[in-house]
């Protein structure tokens, strides 16, 4: 049985159809609306037609002779009677238009649209009056349903107005209309209590899973964001919007969930997914934005968080009008209108164009977290997943450089396959593989860890490393130079790990661009991103970034270069520049670096010490007779041993003679054409 209040509007309906038919273009009604009416007269409480249901023809229209027979429904239709209470559909969609603030006519065209798609008779009412399909309606069955003229309904229906900027009514095709989702999912909350309405629509807080200290690699901009918003919270200040960007997996959501828990506010995470738990459309996302909108401001403390931001603006900033989506100034208005604090999470920044970010109130871009972060969020983690895991192990999981929501995960996946230390890192390592689309390269096995007193140089390398690390200074640069497999790059490893920090380690292939302004922009990222991530940046190979510039031939040799001095002079933490070729450098290069290490051969004691520790045996006195030895040397020849499974000292000395050998030969050879 239909609520009184849906039956008295279904009456409405039915009387405004007739008398269409009656005075309107068209003198009678249509056959399928004399079918519908028998059917339908007792449960409205009205006389049937004096007319037998076999006497109307099968023809398009009624016979005008029959039109009388049809005076007892009109007259009972007319009859006046006061309206019951609104039933809880009504009641809904009432709060619903007052709460987007729509106008008399865009309410009760959505009023329609709804009952059209969720009530039955209504339903096939619709389709009796001008034939639309399924739970949809037509502009012109709106007409009949609202009483209003043809020209308001069509220039309600416009795509830059409220009911389909809004995402409240959607395009079925063929001039059909309906609901969207989000609308038919309000319409069937099982309250009508306003309160009860925003609650069940904000949705329950989650409990924040990191704490406010892993992200201390955010800065001052954290800090910022917080004041920011406690100020925007407390003051009821509308249209502030924060932005939140960086690579997927950096910690944007969850920082959220920290800063509202911090701030004592709900995040309301808005348009996540349509009403059947599926993917929602950009049109869905919109509309839950906007109802989500109006919602915050009234529900005290709340922060609208909107992820994949992207997917909403994508198109709406286009320069080819034809190809936007959506209204450029509507999206626009609506960021900058906000009532709660908005904060918007993307992944791919530029994609939301340069109106919406200019409507930022701050910007913070998350980096990868760094060294410590990860080992502390890693920790974290583990204590929730219930997994008990050893220093050694958070530091192993730490250095893989992976994302707190991928460590999350591979936890997750190692507890179910037992929990091995080893599946948390496999896993791990997978899904790093799997967004890098390249393996990491692999530890070289059979070679050994680097240890300073068995690399030869200029300085003390021990004592050095011992220093710096005491020191406390971060803003520390080098170069190291000396012959390939002389340890240098493994000795700005060995730094970065006493320091505590991560490296950044980037080839000159790494940065050299085929582009006009390419390479400058990636010397710059390089840097950048080592000061994000608080990690020793070292760059290999780096005479092919900073050569001499009396002998550059081109401009953008010479700009590379002051790119690369500018950088060096004002970059916060430790960097280090490798090369074979230190007399290539340009000289303005001298006074950036803090440390000049020049790195030779072995002496004997050392290579003795690191055969003895390579290969487990004590050196035979031929190896005494090898000049120009290198821990290089020593981890390729440990390699191949391996693979060959040698292990006799003579075997072992003739390799090493034979790497000595060869870059003798190397070092001789001419290089031309």
């Amino acid at each position: 049985m239909m609520d009184r209040y849906e039956t008295h509007l279904l009456r409405q309906y039915t009387l405004n159809a007739l008398e269409a038919g009656k005075s309107g273009p068209v003198k009678s009604p249509k056959v399928p609306l004399a079918y519908w009416l028998f059917e339908h007269c007792e449960a409205m409480s009205c006389p049937a037609p004096e007319l037998s249901i076999y006497d109307i023809d099968g023809g398009h229209r009624l016979n005008p002779k029959h039109w009388s027979t049809f005076a007892p429904v009109l007259a009972a239709l007319r009859r006046t009677r006061a309206a019951p209470p609104p039933s809880p559909i009504e009641v809904r969609l009432h709060w619903l238009g007052a709460t987007l603030g729509l106008s008399e006519l865009e309410r009760d065209i959505l009023r329609a649209t709804v009952r059209v798609a969720m009530i039955k008779p209504v339903t096939d009412l619709a389709k009796a009056i001008e034939g639309a399909g399924g739970r949809d309606v037509n502009p012109r069955g709106l007409l009949v349903f609202t009483g209003r003229s043809a020209s308001d309904i069509n220039r309600a229906l416009q795509p830059g107005r409220a009911l389909r900027l809004l995402g409240l009514i959607e395009d079925r095709g063929g001039g059909d209309v309906g609901p969207t989702s989000t609308v038919e999912r309000i319409a069937r909350l099982p309250t009508t209590d306003p309160a009860g309405l925003r609650r069940l629509l904000v949705g329950r807080p989650r409990k924040a899973e990191l704490a406010w200290e892993d992200f201390a690699h955010l800065g001052e901009a954290a800090t910022l964001a917080e004041r920011m918003l406690n100020g925007a919270l407390a003051r009821r200040t509308p249209g502030i919007n924060l932005l939140l960007h960086g690579a997927p997996g950096t910690g944007k959501t969850e920082f959220v969930r920290t800063l509202a828990e911090r701030l004592g506010a709900h995040a309301m995470f808005v348009g996540e997914t349509d009403d059947g738990d599926g993917e929602p459309s950009r049109g869905e996302r919109v509309t839950a934005y906007a109802v989500a909108r109006a919602l915050a401001s009234r529900a005290g403390r709340t922060l609208l968080v909107v992820d994949e931001a992207d997917d909403i603006f994508t198109g709406v900033d286009g320069d080819d009008a034809r190809s936007r989506v959506g209204s450029k100034v509507f999206m626009n208005r609506l960021v900058e209108k906000t009532a709660a604090p908005t904060v918007w999470i993307t992944n791919q920044r530029d994609r939301l164009g340069a109106a919406v970010l200019r409507r930022m109130a701050l910007a913070i871009r998350f980096p990868e977290p760094g060294l410590e972060v990860r080992r502390r969020v890693a920790g974290r983690i583990a204590r929730r997943r219930g997994l008990r895991l050893s220093a050694g192990a958070l530091d192993g999981l730490a250095r893989l450089r992976a994302a707190p929501a991928i460590i999350d995960s591979a936890m997750r996946t190692a507890k179910l396959a037992g929990g091995a230390r080893e599946d948390i890192e496999s896993a791990a390592r997978s899904i790093v593989q799997a967004m890098e689309g390249a393996p990491p390269p692999p530890a070289l096995g059979g070679g050994m860890a680097f240890d300073p007193t068995l690399s030869a140089a200029d300085h003390d390398l021990a004592e050095v490393a011992e220093r710096v690390s005491r020191s406390g200074q971060m803003a520390i640069s080098f170069c190291l130079t000396g012959a390939p497999g002389t340890g240098k790059s493994a000795f700005a490893r060995y730094l970065a790990a006493r320091l505590g920090l991560d490296v950044i380690e980037k080839r000159a292939s790494d940065l050299l661009s085929m582009w006009l302004g390419g390479s400058e922009k990636n010397i710059a990222g390089a840097f950048q991103d080592a000061a994000d991530q608080r990690a020793m940046l070292v760059l290999d190979e780096a005479d092919s970034l900073l050569r001499d510039r009396s002998l550059a031939h081109y401009s953008w040799e010479v700009s590379q270069v002051n790119e690369m001095l500018t950088w060096m002079e004002r970059h916060p933490y430790p960097f280090a520049c490798t090369t074979n070729m230190a007399e290539a450098l340009d000289p303005a290069t001298a006074r950036r670096f803090l440390f000049k290490i020049r790195f030779v051969a072995m002496r004997e004691d050392q290579a003795r010490e690191a055969f003895r520790r390579t290969f487990a045996a004590e050196p035979p006195s031929a190896l005494d007779e090898l000049e120009g030895l290198t821990p290089g040397d020593f981890a390729l020849v440990a390699r191949r041993a391996k693979l060959l499974d040698e292990r006799g000292s003579g075997a072992l000395v003739a390799m090493l003679a034979a790497e000595v050998d060869a870059k003798s030969r190397g070092e001789r050879r001419r290089i031309g054409f």
